[in-house]
């Protein structure tokens, strides 16, 4: 066994341990760039792997939208959006660099592509606007794409409602939060949630088939993914961070209210109340190869049954590093059972002493689960594990050793932290922008 787990910790120096799994795939990071050469107007975006020709667009400006002014844009937005979704020929409507304000909401139509020169370039703010910036309901989006542009509105930023095939690239969502409800077959890859509200930068309910990957969220205030009644969706390879640490019951990554077959793998969560917490009888989700660095409370708690929790390294969890227990009526509202979870080779460091009958390793306060080659550190003293007996649980082949040293548990965490950055187009909001274009009719 301790020979096992000097070769786990030397693959996990040099990065997150490769996993197989039908839904886990890692396609090239999305760019944003054009064709035909940055002397000339260009011919078409390039998004990723989709090419919009500017020669199926509009300009909005060309409908009465103003940049940098005071003045109202709603009615000029709107006069532009319907215009291209109610012509063959047009798919596209592209705004220029500037700052756009806005006192209603901007309400997307099916099949239009809304495109801007860039985040923090292209800015669409809401004005007083206490309802959500950016709009779509009950609509088939047919695979359009928003790209290149700022959304800021400090209440509310976007709502989908009841609508799927839609994707977002190179967004920064500033301000409030981004809500899908009844949505499926929608993605988020390679934007930027900044300075969010309330109890996460992506708060949504009842969806399926949602991609969030490659996304960088920082400065939220409670909390930044909540996967409220999600199913088979994927979360991979996001930068999830805060400023300092947050007193929160919320989590970096939060899975209630029955979400079920969900992938979350590869994300960096860091300075959050929780790291990751599974509650409200969500079931049958894989957690596994996440980073958590920080947590005021317990780097992982699950409330509920037959998650598979796999080769997390935490670091640094305020309480219990791996905290499994029920979820009972006179402590929560929503209660569940938490058995027959598996927690295997998760690896635990601390960077500094702990003290306080809370800061366990392993606690497991159910029945039937599986605890199996964990690795913990017991050089800064947490303790290693109060696994509950008698009760079904399978508890073999941990390990409870000292730490490999400050330098190498450093050295650990920065690995991680670049193999997640190497995968982050969006670094600034000023970077990554589409390039500008006067095409359009």
């Amino acid at each position: 066994m301790r020979d096992c787990v000097v070769f786990f910790c030397m693959v996990l120096t040099l990065g997150l341990l490769p996993a197989v799994d039908a839904r886990s795939d890692d396609p090239p990071v999305p760019e944003i760039g054009a064709a035909g050469g940055k002397d000339r107007q260009p011919s078409k975006w390039i998004v990723g792997d989709r090419a919009l020709e500017t020669s199926r667009s509009i300009n909005a400006t060309h409908f009465g939208l103003s940049a940098d002014s005071d003045a109202d844009q709603s009615i000029a937005m709107a006069d532009a959006i319907s215009h291209a979704a109610n012509s063959a020929d047009i798919d596209t409507v592209y705004v220029p660099s500037g700052t756009y304000r806005f006192s209603h909401p901007i309400n997307l139509r099916s099949g239009v592509n809304f495109i801007g020169d860039g985040a923090g370039r292209t800015i669409l703010e809401g004005r007083g606007l206490r309802t959500y910036l950016l709009n779509a309901r009950r609509m088939n989006g047919s695979e359009a794409l928003i790209a290149g542009l700022t959304l800021r509105n400090p209440h509310r930023t976007v709502l989908m409602d009841g609508v799927s095939h839609l994707h977002f690239r190179h967004v920064e969502f500033a301000g409030g939060i981004v809500r899908l409800q009844n949505c499926s077959d929608i993605s988020l890859e390679a934007n930027l949630f900044r300075e969010n509200r309330g109890k996460s930068g992506y708060a949504s309910n009842n969806c399926d088939r949602i991609r969030i990957v490659h996304n960088r969220f920082e400065s939220i205030e409670n909390g930044s993914v909540n996967l409220s009644r999600h199913r088979d969706c994927y979360v991979a390879w996001n930068e999830i961070t805060a400023k300092s640490l947050l007193d929160s019951g919320y989590a970096g990554i939060r899975l209630p209210n029955d979400a079920m077959n969900n992938l979350v793998e590869h994300n960096l969560i860091e300075n959050h109340g929780r790291g990751i917490f599974v509650l409200s009888s969500s079931e049958n989700n894989v957690i596994r190869n996440n980073i958590v660095l920080g947590s005021t409370k317990q780097g992982a708690l699950i409330q509920s049954s037959n998650n598979r929790l796999e080769s997390n390294v935490i670091v640094d969890a305020g309480e219990q590093s791996i905290y499994v227990v029920d979820a009972v009526a006179s402590s929560s509202p929503t209660p569940s059972i938490a058995d027959h979870n598996h927690l295997l080779r998760n690896v635990i460091y601390d960077t500094h002493s702990q003290r306080g009958d809370r800061f366990i390793a392993l606690k497991v306060s159910t029945e039937r689960n599986t605890i199996v080659e964990n690795v913990i550190s017991s050089h800064y003293g947490r303790e290693f594990k109060a696994i509950r007996l008698g009760a079904g649980n399978v508890e073999r082949d941990n390990e409870y050793q000292p730490d490999v040293g400050q330098a190498q548990t450093s050295s650990l965490v920065q690995s991680i932290k670049e193999q997640v950055a190497a995968h982050l187009v969006f670094k600034r909001s000023s970077e990554n922008s589409v390039p500008k274009s006067s095409a359009g009719r």
